[in-house]
């Protein structure tokens, strides 16, 4: 049998840094145990940012915390606890540096997530934790009792990299197995059977910071295109949900930050879960539109026709709207709203401009499917109020601690669910450390 102080399952950034602070807290990594079922630790962690690694954002933490609406207040511990600026400090520390780019995002200098992987694996190295690699837990398996001085302690079985069973003890359990979407990272909603199988409540669990599917074969021709500084939305009953920023057109549809934020707005109201395999998964709404000028308002576009007209009226329609669109949107914009590319200006019509100034400011895409296998992040998690926002232990079981994406709360792109990875899994570790040294 394998008797250490604390184990985690899950060797994604939330459980490394809990295993790191665990292991320095305690003075030494041989009571601690990593445990994970890939061949290698961090699979996701290399693939955020693009590979470039997005590791926080400088946002302010009072404009941050605001992102996550009803669990903004659970969130607050954990971010204060371990914030941006200390994040960054750990990896300074073993000699990496980092520079910000837009949208206060934070990469490191090296323009590689496998410098940041590295450093984690140096630090759990020098700290002499134990991993297990190929090692699948048994959810199923876990036992929460007390031992002959009663203590709480669990027990579970596991099957090892030789596909030996396995069993284990801990006094303290925390749980990093990230959420169910991305599948081929190994995550695949082991953590919500362990916290299925202690007694908590799981929310409904959605896809986050997706990508839309749209059944149009002109739009995907344009893939690779980018629209910059954009507005997308969809109508909630009388008030409009919005994102501003980059939209990219893709072979499947419509990609790029803008739209990874609007889908979890879209998902927030959608009756959907990934668990449930039974439910018929329905969306909000099916359609967005995108403001292609919002610095505009439809008057502005207008007038600015009607001005311009007099002195271009030999111009062609598709050469006149570079001044509002990219050059290669340009003919799907015309044939979508069944303006002929080659009017002149002499030519269009009244219902003409109008037909582009409402366009430019609300052209619709209708949502055919989510692009759930690629979705950064998971919606949903086990129950806020079920955990203690100050410690993340659980409320029903002592000694049992729920990190990363496990946890309700998602954040839009640009570094913060990386920030809230390594924030609760250090948090997590520090008050584990704690409650054993009482």
């Amino acid at each position: 049998m394998n008797n250490y102080k604390i184990a985690i399952i899950g060797g994604g950034p939330s459980g490394m840094l809990a295993a790191i602070k665990a292991a320095e807290d305690l003075e030494g990594g041989e009571k601690i145990v990593l445990i994970e079922k890939n061949d290698t630790l961090g699979k996701k962690l290399l693939l955020t940012g693009g590979g470039r690694c997005n590791i926080v954002n400088q946002t302010p933490l009072h404009d941050q915390i605001k992102y996550y609406d009803k669990n903004k207040n659970f969130t607050k511990h954990a971010l204060y606890t371990l914030p941006p600026e200390k994040i960054l400090a750990i990896f300074e520390d073993a000699g990496l540096s980092f520079h910000t780019e837009d949208n206060k995002r934070v990469f490191p200098d090296d323009e590689d997530a496998e410098v940041i992987l590295d450093v984690l694996e140096e630090y759990l190295d020098d700290l002499d934790v134990n991993i297990l690699l190929e090692c699948e837990v048994n959810p199923n398996s876990i036992e929460h009792e007390l031992d002959d001085d009663l203590n709480p302690i669990f027990t579970f079985k596991a099957n090892d990299e030789l596909n030996n069973d396995i069993t284990i003890t801990c006094e303290k359990l925390i749980v990093a197995t990230g959420g169910i979407t991305y599948p081929t990272t190994g995550s695949t909603g082991d953590g919500y059977k362990i916290a299925k199988t202690m007694n908590h409540t799981l929310t409904q669990i959605k896809p986050g910071l997706v990508s839309f599917e749209t059944d149009d074969f002109l739009l995907t021709t344009l893939s690779g295109m980018v629209l910059e500084g954009v507005e997308v939305a969809f109508k909630d009953k009388k008030k409009k949900i919005k994102e501003t920023g980059d939209v990219l057109i893709t072979h499947n549809g419509l990609s790029g930050p803008a739209i990874m934020n609007l889908s979890n707005k879209l998902m927030a109201k959608s009756d959907y879960d990934l668990l449930d395999e039974n439910k018929e998964n329905t969306l909000y709404k099916d359609t967005i539109t995108i403001d292609l000028t919002p610095n505009l308002t439809e008057e502005d576009i207008k007038d600015q026709i009607t001005k311009d007209t007099p002195n271009q009226g030999t111009t062609k329609i598709k050469n006149y709207l570079k001044i509002f669109l990219p050059t290669n949107f340009i003919d799907y914009f015309l044939m979508t709203i069944g303006v002929s590319s080659n009017k002149t200006m002499a030519s269009i019509t009244k219902k003409d401009k109008n037909k582009i100034a409402q366009t430019l400011k609300a052209m619709p895409f209708k949502i055919d499917n989510l692009i759930t296998e690629t979705a950064k992040v998971t919606i949903g998690g086990v129950k806020s109020s079920e955990i203690n926002s100050k410690t993340l232990e659980s409320k029903y079981v002592e000694g049992l601690y729920f990190v990363g994406e496990l946890l309700e709360m998602a954040g839009p792109t640009g570094g913060y669910n990386l920030e809230i990875a390594f924030s609760t899994g250090y948090l997590a570790a520090q008050e584990a450390v704690k409650s054993l040294n009482k």
